[in-house]
């Protein structure tokens, strides 16, 4: 049973190396970024970053009703949006990771906006090289 166990944690950490290490190499060329592999493998990155960081919505949430009101009605209120953004986050992530293979919906799109939590950390396009600065 341990070594099945260990099995699984070098399986899954190999695939997480290989899945970054591939969405690296795809940014290289523009061609290869409008292709219907890219998109798959976009839509499973998606939704394994959704999947992980769903729970962000809660503290995010909270920041953002306390700026807005007290912070009595900010923890309040942004626990209950919170609560409901990380539900939705979480299992629009666990969908994208399910049926990262199907075109659904169309053109892989997103089912949450922004499609990331923080679109300034994740969100971002690699720069080309051959762009100019």
């Amino acid at each position: 049973m341990r070594t099945a166990k260990r099995s699984l944690v070098l399986f899954l950490v190999v695939m997480f190396i290989g899945l970054f290490a591939v969405s690296g190499f795809c940014n290289d060329d523009l061609y290869r970024s409008k292709t219907e592999s890219h998109s798959m493998m976009h839509k499973l990155g998606r939704g394994l970053v959704n999947v992980l960081t769903g729970w962000m919505e809660l503290p995010k949430n909270i920041a953002v009703e306390w700026k807005k009101t007290d912070p009595f009605t900010g923890v309040v209120m942004g626990s209950v949006k919170g609560l409901g953004w990380t539900w939705g986050r979480t299992l629009s992530g666990a969908y994208d990771v399910v049926t990262f293979p199907l075109p659904v919906p169309e053109n892989y799109e997103p089912l949450m906006e922004p499609e990331f939590i923080l679109p300034e950390i994740w969100g971002a396009e690699f720069p080309h090289y051959d762009e100019p600065l």
